[in-house]
């Protein structure tokens, strides 16, 4: 996912306009990852990335827009892969378990441990409470509530609590496991890890009792 996502609420960017908007993010990320977020100035940013320091602004208001906007990235990887593999399983459960192993082996791979520590630590020290990181409206948790709807339909998962419930605690549990490979540096793998614990633990939650 080398673009930026689109935004309903925004007209598309055109493709000059795109390649500097990727060309700031890029550099902003690199210094973020080499010098840590809070040293790194605009100035240092636009500077790497070979355009002027207003070009920041038309595309960023704030330096935190930046981890906002790879957020999206993330996001967007994982509509575009849920819309091109899902249908394949026939389950509930095989789609949770294949869209668990997707997701780790994105942010693995693409994201990569200290680049997560960065979009993690980041979301921690802004100010509110309305963050993208546990908004609800992401297409993470949609995809994991259509899932489940799915699941509860078919007789597969308890219907005690709304898709939509279940979804937020599915998800804030994934995202235990996220949180602990920034914590622990990476010393385990997230792949592996994670969808063991989504089937031998999250999956269990979800069942329904006999």
């Amino acid at each position: 996912m080398a673009g930026g996502t689109t935004d309903p609420g925004k007209p598309e960017l055109s493709r000059t306009a795109q390649r500097t908007k990727n060309a700031v993010m890029e550099s902003a990320l690199a210094l973020f990852k080499e010098r840590g977020f809070d040293s790194v100035t605009i100035e240092e940013i636009t500077q790497r990335a070979g355009v002027a320091k207003g070009s920041f602004y038309t595309y960023f208001p704030t330096k935190s827009d930046i981890i906002v906007e790879e957020f999206r990235k993330i996001d967007a990887f994982y509509l575009y892969w849920a819309d091109g593999n899902l249908r394949r399983y026939k389950t509930a459960k095989e789609k949770l378990s294949a869209f668990t192993r997707a997701q780790m082996k994105y942010v693995r791979d693409v994201v990569g441990n200290h680049s997560l520590r960065i979009l993690y630590a980041n979301q921690v020290i802004q100010p509110g409470t309305g963050k993208i990181i546990t908004a609800e409206d992401r297409h993470w948790v949609r995809i994991v509530a259509r899932i489940i709807a799915e699941g509860q339909a078919a007789g597969e998962f308890r219907a005690d609590l709304d898709a939509s419930r279940l979804a937020v605690l599915f998800n804030r549990s994934a995202r235990a496991v996220l949180l602990d490979w920034c914590i622990r540096n990476a010393e385990f793998d997230l792949v592996k890890e994670g969808v063991f614990f989504m089937k031998d633990w999250i999956m269990r939650a979800l069942e329904k009792e006999e």
